[in-house]
């Protein structure tokens, strides 16, 4: 049986959920909701959706779809997760589930039972990331004693013609009161935590660099793992001479084997080859391969890995690097 799908929102990353969409059999997008009709009209004629709309909640009950796909601004994740719940629609939402952890806890429990809900964290979704989980699982790497993860880029600085590369694709972050954290390392910390488990807070260091930012465009994050294993997470938007298109680096030591990515390249250092990830390629694969799990656990039954429980600890951390910091509030 085909399984249809309604979208809700049509910009930038809307661009890399329609492919995954359409990669797998016996399933169709069926409808596409956006606040801008045109911009919704122009997704559905690109990518052959036979419905439009203005209003998501109306589309949920005009073309009553199998499955919702939240790619909304994340101040509607919590609206619409509960329209779709109260109607049974299962849902797929795009990080995070609300604007803070506080809203995500709530929404989570008004909606369980209702449907089925995963959240769209697509980071650890990355196939080097994959390959470094394979190699641990495999006792390849051996205990993790350290971890770094860092994100450099020129993305919220001027280019040469003046604009800023980071705000061009996403306009809506300039006015963002939480910034690097919540829209960008958010990803690194739960890529963080599904590598090494449970890890706390020890220290945050946020910075706000950029003057048309609201929000922090740099992030120095320090955890710990019960063991006692340092996990260092750093962002930093604002880097003079950095390509402007971020890459991710990871130093991850281990007791028998270390591993190193350098945006590219993906290596075990000591005890294996070294993988080349075309960056594009490896970018839309992670969409493809989230939406392929949710889709194959919704139908198998089998739990999703970005369930609620699971996102809600990767938030937890994020509420508490910004009260650590004294960040303002969402």
């Amino acid at each position: 049986m085909t399984l249809r799908v309604a979208v809700a929102g049509a910009g930038m990353i809307v661009a890399h959920h329609l492919p995954a969409w359409q990669a797998l059999a016996d399933v169709e997008v069926v409808a596409i909701a956006d606040p801008d009709r045109a911009r919704a009209q122009s997704r559905a004629d690109a990518f052959g959706i036979p419905a439009v709309f203005d209003d998501p909640v109306a589309m949920l009950d005009a073309v009553r779809p199998d499955v919702f796909d939240v790619a909304s601004p994340r101040q509607t994740h919590a609206e619409l997760v509960r329209a779709a719940a109260l109607r049974g629609i299962d849902t797929l939402c795009q990080k995070p589930l609300a604007p803070t952890y506080a809203e995500a806890r709530e929404l989570v429990a008004d909606v369980d039972g209702r449907c089925r809900l995963m959240v769209h964290e697509n980071w650890r979704f990355r196939p080097y990331y994959r390959q470094v989980r394979a190699w641990q699982d495999e006792g390849r790497i051996g205990e993790i004693t350290e971890l770094n993860l860092t994100l450099r880029s020129s993305g919220f600085l001027p280019d040469a013609a003046g604009n800023r590369p980071a705000l061009v694709r996403q306009p809506f972050m300039a006015g963002e009161q939480r910034l690097m954290v919540a829209e960008t390392l958010i990803h690194h910390i739960d890529t963080a935590r599904w590598l090494v488990g449970d890890m706390s807070l020890t220290a945050a260091r946020l910075q706000r660099l950029v003057d048309v930012c609201k929000g922090e465009t740099a992030a120095s994050l320090f955890f710990t793992t019960p063991s006692g294993a340092p996990v260092y997470v750093e962002g930093n938007g604002a880097c003079p001479g950095w390509p402007p298109s971020a890459r991710d680096h990871l130093d991850l030591i281990g007791t028998r084997a270390s591993v190193r990515f350098d945006g590219h390249t993906l290596t075990l250092l000591g005890d294996g080859p070294a993988i080349e990830y075309p960056h594009e390629a490896a970018y839309q694969a992670c969409f493809d391969a989230c939406v392929a799990h949710f889709v194959a656990a919704r139908r198998s039954g089998a739990p999703f890995e970005t369930d609620p429980a699971d996102n809600l600890r990767t938030l937890r951390l994020v509420e508490d690097i910004y009260e650590a910091a004294g960040w303002p509030a969402a």
